[in-house]
């Protein structure tokens, strides 16, 4: 077995208390054991959990040619289950993990006042944030990428919600939120981490044959279930959302986006400042947000809102859009701006979310507890049969596994049933030039996962 087209080699671990990093291998022996993303996450979490863990990792083909492999996740015990969760950073943030010089972090223990880790070029560092404590994410976001000259700069971070260690909390990615549905804002906010700040210059190799199989699987995606097909908009009628909602989102798209590697560009852009069509950059700040949540747009759109301001408010202050709109509901404020200054109060109130905050029928297996809540509860363009599977729970909770293992983003592990377990195996067995690895030790590693995340 060969691990070099895959991972970079280290693991970081990093004790806020005392404001130290070290690097650790990532041994072979592990990446046999659990292949990668939240299985070797929980591996390196049972292994240091007497010292308040977050875990940060990314998958087997994360930030490889595979198709969208774009997947960090992130794992800890959460404030509002109690229990283990992990949560799928999509976008660009595994990519720039990875190639900054580190396939998994560990975050240990609290600062005694706040700061933030900066990893790139194999160096990691953390340095105090006093400069961007107080500030909402949008701001810090560019305050970070300022003080280290770098625009292209990923970030973790927290904004108002997640200083304030509130439940609702979210971790950020950039701007733009994410399927953060487990408060791990809050746990930014106790251990005084205001952001992780990445820049990935590095690169993997690529094993023989693995780029063109890589090619041949995506083409199949285009031109398997999600042809025709793109954006928030064509998940709508497929998952029973009122149709209305449809027509809404499309009046107010600007443009789709991708992450790193995806055939499917499920990122929608909003613009609200100007109209949607201008396309030339026209010097209005902030003209708009973008958005892969769903659950969260559907629910302020229901309440009659305008959405899209709405989810920018919760990105600024780092709140749970699905969940902070749910509560909105209870209190009846259907008016934008009540609801922004409800938001704004939310990012200090100690409620926490209940139930789902889909406002569709959910119908999920405990087991679906550590996972996010933010993706698709089942199948969008295909039957689950077109998976090789029969009970749809059951198939959800497995196929998050898989993806929050190998790397792949876990919106289109739900589009996209040409990319089978089968498929996977070869690819595995190609990159690592690992003869024996089969489906049953896939499913071995992904039983595995499931068992330790609910026990």
């Amino acid at each position: 077995m060969e691990t070099i087209n895959n991972y970079t080699g280290n693991i970081l671990i990093a004790d806020l208390a005392s404001g130290e990093c070290e690097t650790e291998e990532l041994s072979q022996e592990l990446v046999e054991k659990a292949l990668g993303g939240a299985a070797i996450n929980m591996e390196l979490y049972e292994q240091y959990k007497d010292r308040d863990p977050l875990i940060l990792g990314t998958g087997f083909f994360t930030a490889t040619f595979f198709p969208c492999s774009c997947l960090a996740v992130l794992t800890g015990k959460s404030p509002v289950t109690g229990a283990i969760g992990h949560v799928p950073l999509t976008w660009q943030v595994g990519v720039e993990l990875k190639l900054s010089g580190f396939d998994f972090v560990v975050l240990l223990g609290a600062a005694d006042k706040p700061v933030r880790l900066w990893l790139h070029d194999g160096l990691s560092d953390i340095n105090e944030s006093q400069d961007v404590w107080g500030k909402d994410v949008w701001e810090s976001v560019d305050k970070i990428r300022e003080a280290y000259g770098d625009d292209m700069i990923q970030t973790l971070l927290i904004g108002k919600a997640g200083e304030n260690k509130v439940p609702l909390a979210q971790v950020s990615e950039n701007y733009w939120g994410s399927k953060d549905s487990f408060g791990f804002g809050a746990v930014f906010g106790a251990k005084n981490l205001k952001a992780i700040a990445m820049r990935g210059l590095g690169a993997l190799e690529v094993a023989e044959g693995f780029f063109q199989k890589c090619i041949e699987l995506k083409n199949e995606i285009l031109n398997g279930a999600i042809k025709g097909k793109s954006g928030l908009k064509d998940f709508i009628a497929p998952l029973g959302i009122d149709t209305s909602i449809k027509a809404k989102i499309e009046s107010a798209t600007h443009r789709l986006n991708a992450c790193y590697n995806c055939p499917y560009p499920c990122y929608t852009f909003f613009k609200y400042r100007e109209a949607p069509s201008v396309m030339a950059q026209t010097g209005v700040a902030d003209p708009g947000c973008l958005t892969s949540g769903l659950a969260g747009l559907t629910r302020f759109y229901m309440l009659g809102i305008d959405a899209p301001r709405a989810m920018e408010k919760c990105f600024k202050v780092g709140l749970q859009p699905a969940a902070a709109a749910q509560i909105l509901e209870k209190k009846g404020i259907k008016d934008l701006a009540a609801a922004e200054a409800a938001l704004d109060a939310l990012a200090s109130d100690p409620v926490k979310p209940e139930g789902s905050t889909w406002p569709i029928a959910v119908n999920l297996p405990p087991a679906a507890s550590i996972f996010s809540s933010a993706i698709p509860p089942k199948p969008v363009f295909s039957p689950v049969s077109d998976f090789g599977a029969q009970d749809a729970g059951q198939f959800w909770v497995r196929r998050q596994a898989l993806a929050y293992t190998i790397g792949m983003c876990p919106i289109c592990a739900v589009l996209t049933p040409e990319v089978s377990t089968e498929k996977i195996v070869e690819l595995v067995r190609m990159s690592a030039e690992w003869d024996d690895f089969s489906v049953d030790k896939l499913n071995s590693i992904l039983d595995n996962l499931i068992a330790k995340s609910s026990g």
